[in-house]
């Protein structure tokens, strides 16, 4: 009896800690930047590029495992491509391939690190942006990075590092979309 009772046990575990090893998080950055018209009805062309040369997320480090490596249900690029594209539209500029106006996001880096112990963890996120501005007279580079780090007991919760994920990537935009800079330079 006593050992029936231990094998439903450790079969109860193995399928919970089964059901919380996912293979991808969801990217929903929730950008609240403010909807100012700054460009008066610009037109340019915008592109996004994913630079990295691997396409997960989320690395989990542990030293009694390999690394676990947990990438996104959505394509960072496309995700990316739609924020920076309804932000800006909400700005004024609009999106148009024939544009002299060039606007390019390239990620350098997006990638949370998870160091896991016995009896907790910290998460090290960082996301790193080249925004590339080009117009027929001249050019601006600016370079954007976000660091953040988070630590829990026990091990690290899949919900909340994409969760937390989010948030960073959302206050990234954010900063890109309100950067006066920037502006300035699209605007001429």
């Amino acid at each position: 009896m006593k050992q029936n009772i231990i094998a439903v046990a450790l079969s109860a575990l193995c399928l919970v800690a089964c059901a919380q090893d996912p293979n991808t998080i969801s990217l929903n950055p929730k950008v609240n930047a403010h909807a100012n018209k700054v460009y008066d009805d610009l037109n340019a062309k915008i592109s996004v590029y994913d630079l990295r040369s691997t396409a997960h997320i989320v690395e989990v480090l542990s030293a009694d495992r390999p690394s676990t490596l947990i990438s996104s249900a959505d394509s960072l690029k496309d995700v990316l491509n739609s924020e920076f594209s309804d932000q800006l539209a909400l700005q004024g500029l609009k999106l148009n391939n024939g544009s002299d106006l060039q606007v390019q996001f390239q990620v350098e880096r997006a990638r949370t690190y998870v160091n896991q112990d016995v009896l907790d963890y910290r998460a090290n996120t960082i996301i790193k942006l080249r925004v590339k501005v080009e117009n027929p007279a001249q050019t601006l580079s600016k370079t954007f990075t976000l660091r953040a780090t988070t630590r829990g007991a026990l091990s690290a919760d899949i919900d909340e590092l994409q969760k937390d994920f989010n948030v960073q990537l959302a206050k990234l935009i954010i900063q890109v979309v309100e950067d006066e800079q920037l502006q300035q330079f699209i605007k001429g």
